[in-house]
C-alpha cells in the first residue's frame, strides 16, 4: 500500500475539484505566449487582464503580476526597436523574450496550483 503525500510547498489556496477560480490568470498568461507570435494576443490579453480584475483577491494577484510584465514587456520591445540601429537591441529583444517565457511559465505553475502571486525573484524573471 502506498502512501500519497501531499506536493511539496504551500497547500492551496482553493480546494481540488470545483474547477479552478485561476483560470482566468491561465487564459491570459496563454494570451501572452501566443503573444510572441500574433501580438494582438497579447493586447487581448491585457484587456482581459485589466476586465476581471476585482473579482478574487489571489486572481488579482496573478492579473496585476501579468499587467505589469504586459507593460513592461511593452518597455523592454520599445528600447530594443531604438537600440536595433545599432544591433544591441537585438540583445534586449532576445533578453525580453527569456525574462517574458519565465515569467509565464512560473506564473501557470503557480495558478495550476492554485497559489497567489507573492513577489518576484531572480531579477523580476519569476513568479514566487
Amino acid at each position: 500500500m502506498s502512501d500519497q503525500s501531499p506536493p511539496p510547498g504551500p497547500p492551496p489556496i482553493y480546494p481540488p475539484g470545483q474547477g479552478n477560480p485561476l483560470q482566468p490568470a491561465i487564459i491570459v498568461y496563454v494570451l501572452y505566449g501566443a503573444g510572441v507570435f500574433i501580438p494582438f494576443a497579447a493586447l487581448a490579453g491585457l484587456i482581459y487582464a485589466y476586465v476581471e480584475r476585482g473579482k478574487d483577491p489571489v486572481l488579482d494577484t496573478h492579473l496585476t503580476f501579468q499587467i505589469r510584465t504586459f507593460w513592461w514587456g511593452f518597455l523592454w520591445i520599445v528600447v530594443g526597436f531604438v537600440l536595433a540601429f545599432v544591433i544591441i537591441g537585438f540583445f534586449v529583444w532576445i533578453a525580453w523574450l527569456i525574462w517574458l517565457v519565465v515569467r509565464i511559465i512560473t506564473g501557470i505553475q503557480l495558478a495550476e496550483k492554485r497559489q497567489p502571486v507573492q513577489g518576484t525573484e531572480a531579477l523580476g524573471m519569476k513568479a514566487i
